[in-house]
């Protein structure tokens, strides 16, 4: 017998292939985990009563609880099996021991670089241009890392308030923005340029030391400020 389902896998499988997993509502994404371990039935009400169960403090929708249940509780939700509890284990653990791998061969070493990879990592994929904020500590080191922005990246929609916010409620020293060109150049625009002086000029002023601001394509990133192009402008 066909499975009656099967349009609507293929769709969500495509719908992930085509745009990746950020487009993906939660229960989607819930939904396309369970479809390796419930391969015959309707996983969409199992994917909303996860979700919905396992929200955490705040009401917000948490993947990492769903991962850190018990068994019983997570077989009070009729559909999950023994065979689908094994399987999310098994996801939780796997998660952990690569980001356990990835942290063991990270170099010892903190500097621009090492934020420089930081970055090619987390844009890898991004098909939407972002904003983001590392917020440091006096030794470099990652405090956070905030996405401020999400779409068309231009002087007028980057939050500046909003990053002097975060980097002063995290102690930050010091801070680097990136920013991606999902299908451009690794080459910063005029509105770029413009945003990057005044910045540095806004963290100057509060006593926080802005290391950089990158532009990320593809597995390219430049630096504006290594460059001095915004003195120019």
């Amino acid at each position: 017998m066909d499975n009656p389902h099967k349009n609507h896998r293929s769709r969500l499988k495509e719908k992930y292939k085509k745009d990746g997993l950020d487009i993906l509502s939660f229960h989607e994404k819930l939904e396309l985990i369970l479809f390796y371990s419930i391969p015959r039935k309707n996983t969409n009400k199992i994917a909303h009563e996860l979700a919905e169960k396992f929200k955490d403090q705040n009401g917000r929708y948490s993947l990492a609880n769903i991962f850190e249940a018990s068994d019983k509780m997570l077989k009070e939700i009729n559909g999950i099996s023994d065979q689908t509890v094994l399987y999310l284990k098994l996801l939780k653990d796997i998660t952990r021991q690569y980001n356990l791998d990835i942290a063991n061969k990270s170099t010892k070493t903190i500097d621009k670089a090492y934020h420089e990879n930081f970055l090619i990592a987390h844009f890898t994929g991004k098909q939407k241009e972002e904003v983001v904020l590392i917020a440091l500590n006096n030794r470099m080191e990652r405090i956070s890392s905030d996405v401020i922005y999400v779409g068309s990246v231009n002087s007028t929609k980057v939050d500046m308030n909003k990053m002097v916010r975060i980097a002063l409620d995290n102690n930050a020293s010091a801070v680097i923005i990136a920013h991606n060109h999902p299908n451009g150049p690794d080459y910063p625009s005029p509105e770029d340029l413009n945003t990057t002086g005044r910045l540095e000029r806004l963290f100057t002023e509060i006593s926080i030391n802005f290391i950089d601001h990158y532009v990320v394509s593809d597995k390219k990133i430049s630096s504006i400020k290594q460059k001095n192009i915004y003195g120019y402008i």
